[in-house]
C-alpha cells in the first residue's frame, strides 16, 4: 500500500501540470507489481506471512513394518505450501522425527516393527507452521504399530527442521527468519 496517492495524483507543477498524475501512475504500477510478487512467493510486505489454515485430518496405517500416512487438506491454500509429518515413540512428541513432504500429502516409509505416534502440519516457505493434525487427536494421539519381523529403527536425537533447534517439533521451515550463534543474520556473501 502506498499512502497519499490521492494527494500525489492532484499535484501540479507550474511547468508540468500532469506531474502528479504521472507520478501516481508510476507508484500505482510499482505497488501492483509488488503485490504480484508478494502473492507469487506467498509473502507479506507488511509483516510476517501467516501460517496456512489447519489441515483437516491425518490417517496413518501400517503393515509388515511399512507405514503409510495420508494428509487430508481441502482448505484454501496458496501455491508453494509444504507439508510435514512428525513421528515419535511417545504421545507427547518428545524428540520427534521430522519428515518434509514438500507439496505431497502422502508418505510411505519403512520403520520396522515399531510403535509410533504421528502428527502433520503445513507451512509456507516463510511462514510459521500451521496447527497440527494428529493421528487420533491432540489430547489422545493413537499409536500405530508397524508389525512384521524386522525390529524398528533406533532413532537418534531429532535435529528438527528449518531454523528450529534440535529436538524441537512443529517448526516446518522455521518460526523465525534465521538462526545464528551471534543473533545476527547469517552472511549471504
Amino acid at each position: 500500500m502506498i499512502r497519499n496517492l490521492a494527494y500525489i495524483r492532484a499535484l501540479k507543477l507550474p511547468d508540468q501540470p500532469d506531474f502528479g498524475a504521472k507520478l501516481y501512475e508510476a507508484l500505482s504500477d510499482l505497488n501492483s507489481q509488488h503485490q504480484t510478487v508478494a502473492q507469487q512467493v506467498n509473502g507479506n510486505s507488511s509483516g510476517q506471512p501467516v501460517a496456512p489454515p489447519p489441515i483437516s485430518k491425518l490417517t496413518v496405517t501400517a503393515a509388515s513394518g511399512h507405514f503409510s500416512a495420508e494428509i487430508q487438506d481441502q482448505g484454501p491454500v496458496y501455491r508453494g505450501i509444504g507439508y510435514f509429518i512428525e513421528h515419535a515413540d511417545n504421545p507427547h512428541f518428545v524428540n520427534p522425527q521430522v519428515v518434509d513432504l514438500g507439496a505431497a500429502r502422502n508418505w510411505t516409509g519403512f520403520l520396522g516393527d515399531a510403535t509410533r505416534y504421528f502428527r502433520a502440519y503445513s507451512s509456507y516457505g516463510s511462514s510459521p507452521a500451521g496447527v497440527p493434525a494428529y493421528h487420533g487427536s491432540k489430547s489422545q494421539p493413537l499409536p500405530v504399530s508397524g508389525g512384521g519381523a524386522v525390529p524398528g529403527a533406533i532413532f537418534g536425537t531429532s535435529q528438527g527442521s528449518g531454523t528450529g533447534q534440535p529436538g524441537q517439533g512443529l517448526v516446518g521451515p522455521g518460526q523465525i527468519p534465521f538462526r545464528s550463534p551471534t543473533g545476527k543474520p547469517p552472511s549471504r556473501a
